[in-house]
């Protein structure tokens, strides 16, 4: 029996969307940067910007549902607002450039984060709530937000410094995601990237990232997630490899 090329598009995107989005609600990061790694192996860059952007919308209100008592506004409304003022100039390069050119940038992301989380990690960097760092992380995550999706690396360094608990920790990250992912939703329809073309890719991603999420929630807060947040970011440079192969 032969697949239908569309079909098997649609089970590897909703594949792609469950694996990321476990890792999401297990490690509280990571949805983005590994959907975006591997979507564009199937689809073009800017449809899968817009599916991951919708997604992330899912999870984060998802999320957001469970964790509502363990959100503090007085720590998140800043770097989402900081956020807010570059996500169109990611969106902007995202329309601009070409695929090619997409990959190579993403991939060297994708590089730049790992090393940036190894050396916080090695460093042991503690960061503290000020309005620069507020800001400066905020508008990082703008454009990162705006071309790939990438909500997470940014902020996880910030709010894993400044929150007192896993739970403040990851209801923080889950607000920020779908604070940013509905902006950057709202601007995907504007630029005409989410469509009849792109709405099954969606709807799967949207059905497989929630049933993830409700697998990944129960694990997440037996699990060390700095481990976790190891493992990912040892496959990331590896997929991250393959992009530039690819292309």
């Amino acid at each position: 029996m032969v697949v239908d090329e569309f079909v098997l598009q649609l089970i590897l995107i909703a594949a792609i969307n469950f694996l990321s989005a476990f890792l999401q609600a297990v490690s509280g990061f990571g949805y983005a940067m590994v959907a975006m790694t591997l979507m564009p192996f199937v689809l073009p860059m800017r449809y899968c910007s817009a599916i991951s952007a919708v997604t992330v919308v899912a999870i984060g209100v998802q999320m957001v549902i469970i964790l509502r008592k363990s959100i503090d506004l007085k720590i998140v409304a800043l770097p989402i607002i900081s956020a807010f003022l570059t996500i169109n100039l990611g969106i902007y390069l995202l329309m601009t450039f070409e695929d090619i050119i997409l990959k190579v940038i993403l991939s060297g992301l994708i590089f730049f984060l790992t090393g940036f989380f190894f050396y916080c990690q090695k460093n042991r960097i503690e960061l503290k709530k000020t309005t620069f760092n507020s800001v400066f992380f905020g508008l990082l995550t703008g454009v990162s937000t705006g071309m790939f999706n990438i909500v997470g690396p940014f902020f996880l360094v910030y709010y894993m410094n400044i929150t007192n608990n896993t739970l403040a920790f990851k209801a923080s990250m889950e607000f920020s995601f779908l604070m940013a992912g509905l902006y950057s939703s709202v601007m995907h329809i504007f630029y005409g990237n989410i469509s009849t073309v792109t709405l099954p890719f969606i709807l799967s991603s949207v059905f497989a990232s929630l049933i993830a999420g409700i697998f990944g929630i129960k694990i997440f807060k037996r699990i060390d997630r700095r481990r976790i947040s190891l493992m990912i970011y040892i496959l990331l440079p590896l997929l991250a490899l393959m992009l530039l192969m690819k292309t």
